[in-house]
């Protein structure tokens, strides 16, 4: 037999439901959110690497028999083969403490569509996120915005360097200091 990976203290491994099957390799996958591939010749095993995909889920792509690439998201697995489904109508899972890189058994769980809505709100206000009426994430805060009135005033510093300190335009900045925008915000003391 091939080289093993070490397992870890109390680590199951279940063999990975792929859409086809792996010329080359076999993949199983713990319920301590790890991923490994082992070769069906030798039987040599490797721990795979995961990424996270542009929403913080950590993910491996897999290379399938008919030559399409497979994104295998650890914590649906780990949550199909560890976590009690309360019923069908539980079809998304979710992270309770909203880090999607923490996919420890204890941190997911099942959600139904409702409950993943009302998720994704608290997750999201949580993280301090703040609708902007046109969409988007604010750039500004008020605190941000007395704290600019302050530094203009002074004016120890160029506008184009406050503009790139809080990542908005030197028009910003002017309409902000002739109180066309954020009037109602006093420059910080």
């Amino acid at each position: 037999m091939g080289k093993k990976v070490k397992d870890l203290r109390n680590e199951e491994w279940v063999k990975a439901k792929l859409p086809s099957p792996h010329l080359t390799k076999t993949y199983y996958f713990s319920n301590k959110g790890r991923l490994k591939s082992r070769d069906k010749k030798s039987g040599d095993e490797f721990l795979m690497r995961m990424n996270p995909d542009k929403h913080g889920h950590l993910r491996a792509s897999i290379k399938l028999a008919n030559k399409k690439n497979y994104a295998f998201w650890i914590h649906k697995h780990m949550a199909k083969a560890f976590v009690d489904k309360p019923s069908r109508t539980h079809t998304l899972v979710i992270h309770k403490n909203y880090d999607r890189a923490d996919n420890k058994l204890r941190n997911l769980k099942w959600a139904t569509i409702d409950e993943h809505k009302k998720y994704i709100q608290e997750r999201l206000k949580a993280l301090g996120f703040e609708h902007h009426r046109r969409g988007g994430v604010r750039k500004l805060t008020e605190k941000k915005v007395a704290t600019i009135k302050k530094m203009l005033k002074t004016g120890r510093r160029k506008r184009y360097q406050i503009a790139e300190k809080y990542g908005v335009s030197v028009t910003q900045l002017k309409r902000i200091e002739r109180g066309e925008n954020w009037g109602h915000v006093e420059a910080a003391k």
